[in-house]
């Protein structure tokens, strides 16, 4: 059998459970409570910094840096300031994705960073492009790196965080006995439906100042 894109073998999800195997489960689970078993404490986050990459299954994501920028006003003497995050992005998968949005509810690769902190939440989150060869593109080819900036504008007189901290997660490729089978889903953490993303790093970046108009 081929492996799926992305060299990871897919998790199977069951569509039922023998009975026999629920009663061994629930006896098990008297002789936890009575001390025969202990729960494995689940590894926690990596702790990483500027430069460290992330195996995301579907994706390798490399943290580049963060910065802010001003973009002046064409038509006056003021502009917007952005805080912006580049990151060097491989597609491991098998065909062409988008950039998507951010967030576990977001859309394709940017999903995977659950969450930034401290918050910037611009109407419509953050602006997610390709900036490779000067023009901008929202595509992620297979097997090609591509340098992919998050921008998020700034409120006016807010001033940008010394640091910016992601919490990143991972992808799963779905096999069958679901509807999507064959997609790329974030990895949740537990095996209860509708459980959290499982956050596998957290990766901070120091916050570059640029010049303002």
């Amino acid at each position: 059998m081929t492996s799926p894109p992305g060299g990871d073998t897919p998790r199977r999800r069951p569509i039922a459970v023998p009975v026999t195997v629920l009663v061994l489960s629930a006896g098990l689970g008297v002789t936890a409570a009575l001390g025969g078993f202990s729960d494995a404490p689940k590894e926690p986050p990596k702790q990483l910094g500027p430069g460290a990459v992330v195996d995301q299954k579907q994706f390798l994501t490399k943290f580049v840096t963060s910065r802010t920028v001003f973009q002046a006003d064409e038509y006056g003497p003021g502009g917007k300031r952005f805080l912006e995050v580049e990151l060097e992005v491989t597609n491991k998968g098998g065909e062409t994705t988008g950039t998507g949005s951010p967030g576990p509810k977001g859309l394709l690769f940017a999903k995977g960073l659950l969450a930034m902190s401290p918050a910037i939440a611009p109407e419509g989150g953050p602006i997610v492009s390709v900036a490779d060869e000067g023009v901008p593109s929202r595509q992620l080819h297979p097997g090609m790196a591509s340098t992919v900036v998050l921008r998020y504008e700034l409120p006016e007189g807010q001033e940008p965080p010394e640091k910016v901290r992601f919490d990143v997660g991972t992808f799963e490729r779905l096999e069958q006995f679901t509807i999507i089978a064959g997609s790329w889903v974030l990895e949740e953490d537990g095996e209860a439906d509708g459980s959290p993303p499982k956050v596998v790093a957290q990766v901070t970046l120091p916050v570059e100042r640029g010049q303002e108009g």
